[in-house]
C-alpha cells in the first residue's frame, strides 16, 4: 500500500490513565475501562464532528475500524457519554494490540511497548508501568492517525521518546516534526493533543523520483521524457499535476511510514505545463472504464495482494503505484467481492449470464484513490446498464432508486425501450456491502457538474 494524505493525528501521553485502559480489565480495581478519554472542549468536539462526518444516531456513537499493519478490531468513536468522549474497543477483545504491551516487542509485531499483559492484581499491573524506563522504553506515546478520504478508520500505532537502543525501531524522532512538537505538548497532566493538517495530491514513486531527478540533472529533458516507460511516464504527469504536499503515512510500514513530500524544484515548476504536454501526447491516460478493466490481462500476484486488502479492509490503490496491469488486477479482485456480494445477478436487470456482468465503481475509480477497492463501492450491473450508469444516462438515488436521464437518452428509441421499464424500480441490495448513501450521492455530483 503507498502513502496517504493525513488529515489529523491524536496523540496520546502514557501514563497511568492510558497505561490502565490499555492493559485489560481487572475486577475490583481501577483497571475498568475499555477505552481512551478524550476532551469536552467545544473545539475538540467541533473538530471531531467536521472529521468524522458519520450519522451517530441514538447511540451517540461512529462505528470505526482500528487498523496497524496487519491486524485490525472494531472499536467506536462515543461521543454522547457521562464519561466524556471517548474511543472505546470492544470488551471482550481488549486494547488495540498497537497500543498493548508485549515481553518482547519487535518492528515487525503489532505491540510496541515492552511489559508483562498477564498480570492479573492491581499491584503488578501498576508495576509495569514503573519498569518501562528500566526495560529502555524511554516514555511512550500511543497515536491514532486519520488518513483523508476515510471517515470510520483509525491507523495505530505506539512511539518510545529517549528509548534504548534495543528499541531504536520505534523512537519518537523517526516521526516529523510536527508529530514530535503534538507529543511535546502532552504530560501526565495534560495527556491529549491533536492537530489537523492539510495534506493532499500524490507521493511519487521510486521511479518518478528517478525520473525527476533525471529531468533537475539534464540539459535535455525531452531526452528523458523519451526514455520512460509509459507507466513511469504515466506515473510522472500524475504527480506533476498534483504534486503532494503536506503529511503522508503509509498504512503498511508499522513506524517508518511517514512521508513529508519534497516541492518541486524552481527549474521543475517552471518546465511543468511543457513536460505535461510532451507526457499527454506521448503516454496517453489509459482507459479506467470498469468493463475494460476487467478485461485486461492482470497479474495474478497482485490479484492476491489486493484481495488481502479487502479482507483487511485496506482500500486504498495510489495512481503512484497503478499501471495497465494494476489497475485490471485491482479490478479483477474488486469484481469478485462485488459480484459474489450480489449473487452474480444484475442488480437492475437480474442477467445472470457472467460474461454479461460488470462491477462497476459507484464513485469512479479516477475519482478517490482511498475507496477503488471498496465493495460497497461498487455495484454489480450488465454491461448495457454498466454504460448507462457510467455515462449518467442512469442514476441512483439514496433509497437505491433508479432514476432514467431522459435528456441524454434523447430520441433512441431502442435505447429507451431498454432503459424504460427500470426507470423507478429498486436496485436488488447485496447480500453484504451495500451501496453508501455518501458514495451515491458523490456519483449523482459527479454526473451533475459534467452535464
Amino acid at each position: 500500500m503507498a502513502a496517504q494524505p493525513v488529515e489529523w493525528v491524536l496523540v496520546v501521553y502514557y501514563g497511568p490513565s492510558a497505561h490502565r485502559a490499555t492493559y485489560g480489565r481487572l475486577s475490583n480495581t481501577k483497571y475498568t475501562k475499555d477505552y481512551i478519554q478524550l476532551s469536552k472542549k467545544k473545539g475538540f468536539l467541533d473538530a471531531l464532528l467536521r472529521l468524522f462526518p458519520v450519522n451517530v444516531g441514538d447511540e451517540g456513537a461512529v462505528p470505526l475500524t482500528y487498523k496497524w499493519p496487519a491486524g485490525t478490531t472494531p472499536g467506536a468513536l462515543v461521543f454522547n457519554s457521562a464519561d466524556r468522549p471517548h474511543l472505546k474497543w470492544e470488551t471482550s477483545l481488549g486494547a488495540p494490540h498497537a497500543w498493548k504491551m508485549a515481553p518482547t516487542p519487535r518492528e515487525d509485531t503489532a505491540e510496541t511497548i515492552p511489559g508483562n499483559p498477564t498480570h492479573t492484581d492491581f499491584e503488578s499491573a501498576e508495576n509495569e508501568l514503573e519498569l518501562l524506563a528500566s526495560r529502555g522504553a524511554g516514555q511512550p506515546y500511543l497515536m491514532a492517525i486519520k488518513l483523508h478520504d476515510e471517515p470510520t478508520t483509525l491507523h495505530l500505532r505506539a512511539y518510545l521518546s529517549g528509548p534504548s537502543s534495543e528499541y531504536a525501531w520505534a523512537n519518537l524522532d523517526i516521526a516529523p516534526p510536527a508529530i514530535r512538537e503534538l507529543a511535546a505538548r502532552t504530560s501526565q497532566g495534560s495527556a491529549l493533543a491533536s492537530e489537523t493538517f492539510a495534506s493532499g495530491g500524490t507521493v511519487p514513486s521510486t521511479a518518478v523520483k528517478h525520473a525527476l531527478s533525471r529531468l533537475e540533472s539534464s540539459d535535455a529533458p525531452a531526452d528523458v521524457l523519451d526514455e520512460l516507460d509509459a507507466d513511469t511516464a504515466r506515473g510522472l504527469a500524475a504527480y506533476l499535476r498534483h504534486p503532494g504536499y503536506g503529511l503522508f503515512f503509509d498504512p503498511s510500514q508499522n513506524h517508518s511510514a511517514w512521508i513529508l513530500p519534497a516541492s518541486i524544484s524552481e527549474k521543475l515548476a517552471t518546465s511543468v505545463g511543457v513536460f505535461l504536454d510532451v507526457l499527454d501526447a506521448r503516454y496517453p491516460a489509459a482507459r479506467q472504464g470498469d468493463a475494460a478493466a476487467e478485461a485486461a490481462e492482470p497479474d495474478p500476484g497482485e490479484v492476491e495482494v489486493f484481495e488481502e486488502q479487502i479482507k483487511d479492509q485496506d482500500y486504498s490503490v495510489a495512481d503512484s503505484v497503478v499501471t495497465a496491469k494494476t489497475r485490471g488486477s485491482a479490478q479483477r479482485a474488486f469484481a469478485s467481492a462485488v459480484k459474489s456480494n450480489y449473487g452474480y445477478r444484475c442488480a437492475i436487470t437480474g442477467i445472470e449470464s457472467k460474461d454479461f456482468l460488470v462491477a462497476s465503481h459507484i464513485v469512479p475509480w479516477s475519482q478517490d484513490q482511498s475507496i477503488r477497492l471498496d465493495p460497497s463501492n461498487g455495484i454489480c450491473l450488465s454491461l448495457l446498464m454498466d454504460r448507462a450508469f457510467e455515462l449518467g444516462h442512469l442514476l441512483i438515488e439514496d433509497d437505491l432508486t433508479v432514476r432514467i436521464d431522459w435528456t441524454k437518452v434523447g430520441d433512441d428509441a431502442m435505447l429507451r425501450r431498454q432503459l424504460e421499464p427500470h426507470d423507478g424500480q429498486k436496485v436488488t441490495p447485496p447480500a453484504v456491502a451495500a451501496p453508501r448513501v455518501a458514495y451515491l450521492q458523490r456519483r449523482r455530483t459527479l454526473v451533475a457538474q459534467t452535464g
